[in-house]
């Protein structure tokens, strides 16, 4: 209908509003992908298209995996479960075929559609980071305005590992692009570490990982030697400030307020638990409480039960106890009465340490979250208590669903019953808002399509990308490291966000762009 010329456009504007919706929109990734297959429709040319597809055997890889995923959701007994899975992996049957069938980008219409990624995800960490600090915010996981912080720190990365091969490869050549590019960067580490991610740090280890690798190889032994020396000593600097920082969060301070004692100002005795050493900020948790103050004070400042549970799903008294110490405040009618609206509104979203109430770094609220995680697991042997270690229990459950259907799976809309009844069978009191998918990609699809759909699943993720000549390119090679290991501790394809961000990339880099064929954009060092 219209001309070849028109239809290039249309497919670039289709990439171009996927891409740039990802770390943003939803809707704008959907709107982007039915411009992208509406286009292909409607271009005509198939018997090129045909030859494209007959020349990329790789492509029905990708096709191959649908199929498990559309049988898991199928036959679940939970059929809106079921056929929300269907829905959301249809881009895995769409979009690879699209690319593959379609001219490769040039070297100018790839760094386009990627340099309007990189800017579509500053802009939304520049807003999360904006939002976080002059609104009202006390989750670090809200700096991530519109999708995941997690899928937000994938796509930040990958941002960052454009940037290092541009600006390596000197095709960011101009003095004003250079000095951008650098300023760019500078500002995704700093966001990486205001989120503090476990997964986004992982991953940016990963990248300096490899930077540095290709590096070293170009060193003379005494300058690798010195740099291999500097690393070590970073990695021993850095596990000596968070055993530091352990060590300060259970070590008891000594001051007065730290002393038992006797009554309170309105003459009401206190309890005590003398032997427990648990601490925030120093401060003893168990001593100076006054339950009968608690209660009654706690009334006239919140609407949530003193008996009932926080946010979080926690007993709202634990959480008010432990944050009362944490500010070194007693824990009686006096103590509640120096809060203030926010340490209100904290204590009610189940946070027990004033540490947030500063606008702690991702870093700083990221460690305490862990080491507290730790210290009750020590206590007691629970792993429900926060999200790194109750992935524990959520692999353990994802494997009694193994081990009970192997071969073919439980269906995905079932997953969740299925793992529901490992909880109840072993009397796990874990909440059932926090009763997630296992966190692990792999055990995901095993768990739901069975043995047969994760052989599916890893050919998927491993053949089309071994087999590509861009393989050896740093953002080629680091898109699939940050993927396929990010999947051991994420359900990295649950929403529609992390499907097109996977999908649109591994389409784009194994099919779509040559990174060695295009004048002026040179091969990667291998």
């Amino acid at each position: 209908m219209f001309g070849e010329r028109f239809h290039r456009i249309v497919y670039l504007i289709g990439l171009s509003i996927t891409l740039c919706s990802l770390p943003a929109s939803i809707v704008g990734v959907s709107i982007g992908m039915i411009i992208l297959a509406v286009n292909f429709l409607l271009s005509g040319g198939w018997s090129l298209k045909i030859q494209h597809l007959k020349a990329k055997p790789m492509v029905w890889v990708f096709v191959a995996m649908y199929f498990p995923i559309l049988f898991s959701g199928l036959l679940s007994e939970n059929h809106h479960l079921g056929l929300e899975i269907v829905r959301l992996w249809l881009p895995v049957l769409l979009v690879p075929p699209i690319i593959a069938a379609t001219d490769k980008l040039t070297g100018k219409e790839f760094k386009g559609i990627v340099s309007l990624f990189i800017l579509s995800t500053l802009v939304v960490t520049i807003i999360g980071v904006y939002s976080y600090f002059t609104a009202n915010l006390v989750d670090i996981r809200k700096v991530s305005p519109f999708i995941s912080h997690i899928r937000l720190a994938l796509m930040v990365n990958l941002s960052l590992a454009f940037l290092v091969y541009y600006f390596a490869e000197r095709l960011v050549a101009r003095p004003f692009e250079r000095w951008l590019a650098v300023a760019v960067m500078a500002w995704f580490l700093f966001f990486l570490l205001v989120l503090t991610t476990f997964t986004g740090i992982l991953m940016l280890s990963i990248l300096v990982c490899l930077i540095a690798i290709r590096y070293l190889l170009s060193l003379g032994s005494i300058a690798r030697f010195i740099t291999i020396t500097g690393f070590l000593t970073l990695v021993f600097v850095t596990l000596s400030f968070v055993l530091h920082r352990y060590d300060s969060m259970n070590a008891v301070k000594l001051t007065p307020d730290n002393s038992p004692r006797a009554v309170t100002v309105n003459g009401n005795p206190y309890q005590h638990d003398i032997l427990s050493r648990e601490t925030e900020n120093g401060y003893l948790v168990n001593i100076n409480i006054c339950e009968q103050e608690l209660r009654s004070e706690w009334s006239k400042r919140s609407n949530i039960p003193y008996e009932g549970t926080d946010k979080k799903g926690q007993p709202l008294r634990t959480t008010l106890i432990r944050y009362l110490a944490s500010a070194a405040l007693t824990k009686d009618s006096l103590g509640i009465s120096k809060l203030d609206s926010i340490d209100i509104a904290l204590i009610e979203a189940g946070y027990t340490n004033t540490i947030f109430k500063g606008k702690a770094t991702g870093l700083e609220s990221r460690l305490y979250e862990f080491f507290y995680e730790i210290n009750r697991y020590r206590k007691n042997g629970s792993l429900s208590g926060g999200s790194v270690l109750r992935r524990l229990l959520y692999a353990q459950a994802a494997w009694h669903v193994i081990k009970a259907n192997p071969l073919f799976g439980v269906g995905y809309g079932d997953l969740p019953a299925a793992m529901n009844q490992f909880y109840d069978i072993n009397k796990i009191d874990l909440p059932q808002s926090f009763r997630f998918m296992p966190h692990n990609q792999y055990l995901t699809v095993w768990a739901s399509a069975g043995a047969i759909g994760l052989i599916i699943f890893m050919l998927w993720l491993t053949l089309p990308f071994f087999k590509s000549p861009n393989f050896q390119v740093l953002p080629v090679k680091y898109f699939w490291l940050i993927v396929v290991i990010s999947m051991l501790f994420e359900d990295t394809m649950l929403t529609h966000t992390g499907i097109s961000f996977v999908v649109m990339f591994s389409a784009l880099f194994i099919f779509g762009y040559n990174f060695g064929s295009n004048s002026g954009y040179k091969n990667e060092v291998k």
